[in-house]
């Protein structure tokens, strides 16, 4: 599958997430961040999310691909409850695996 297909498929994941984790739950307020770290940072798709900067190099190897980007024209894209971000970037890791069935995929978080 084209890494643009495999992309949008992940945003429309996290959007959708995110609308009915919002409709549940509301903003649970402990802040935090949430990511998806996907290993080795190799292949075609990394390639693409490299070349269109939605993500970056994680520091212990790897490439985080970013809330910040992946929740980009959603409502909760302000938003600072790392209990919600967890859930979406979660969703999107289980997502992901099933495209990239040569790398090692996982949710990252950490408080605010």
């Amino acid at each position: 599958m084209l890494p643009e297909k495999i992309y949008s498929d992940l945003k429309d994941v996290a959007h959708t997430t995110a609308t009915e984790f919002q409709k549940k739950y509301g903003e649970p307020m402990y802040c935090g961040f949430a990511d998806v770290l996907i290993r080795p940072a190799r292949g075609k798709f990394i390639k693409y999310l490299k070349e269109n900067d939605l993500g970056y190099n994680h520091y212990k190897g790897g490439y985080t691909l970013s809330w910040h980007n992946i929740i980009k024209g959603h409502d909760a894209s302000g938003s600072q409850s790392m209990d919600l971000k967890e859930h979406v970037m979660q969703a999107v890791a289980d997502r992901l695996k099933v495209y990239l069935k040569d790398h090692t995929i996982y949710m990252t978080s950490r408080p605010d």
